[in-house]
């Protein structure tokens, strides 16, 4: 699949995370129970549920990845430091590399590929974790052909 790449402004946000490292196949459990985490904080999601991959081999049976979620910050601008086993952060504005794909999460690798290819070629450097944004997904009871992701990589020039 060809992907287009582009440049894309994350805004500043408040998300909590639960980061372990595990096999990929632990992600729906991790993503529940952070679910369950943000919902006994009684914290309002604030967007789709995201992963921050720290490891470049996805195929690795011991991976350290974060599963993310969203949240609106309290009334006086603050989030959570500790939210059960999960912590909470301000992620600053930022820029990354964008590529959109729709189709089933096992089949992003060319995604992924894309996204560091245009890296490359644009002479940057990846400032951070390549994170999938999953825009539509298991929750929205949609078909794996109809699941719609967002794989980015932050950068600096």
């Amino acid at each position: 699949m060809i992907y287009d790449v582009d440049i894309v402004a994350v805004p500043e946000q408040a998300v909590v995370c639960l980061r372990r490292r595990g096999p990929l196949g632990e992600i729906g459990s991790r993503m529940r129970r952070l679910r369950e985490l943000v919902d006994m904080a009684e914290l309002t999601p604030a967007g789709p549920m995201m992963a921050r991959f720290y490891d470049d081999d996805a195929a690795s049976p011991d991976l350290d990845y974060d599963v993310c979620l969203p949240v609106l910050p309290a009334r006086d601008g603050s989030v959570p430091d500790v939210v059960g086993e999960a912590l909470g952060e301000w992620v600053p504005l930022h820029h990354v590399l964008q590529a959109v794909h729709t189709g089933p999460h096992d089949a992003m690798q060319d995604a992924w590929r894309a996204v560091d290819e245009a890296r490359t070629v644009l002479g940057y450097t990846a400032s951070g974790p390549f994170t999938e944004v999953y825009v539509k997904g298991r929750e929205s009871g949609a078909d794996p052909a109809g699941f719609v992701t967002e794989v980015r990589l932050p950068y600096a020039r």
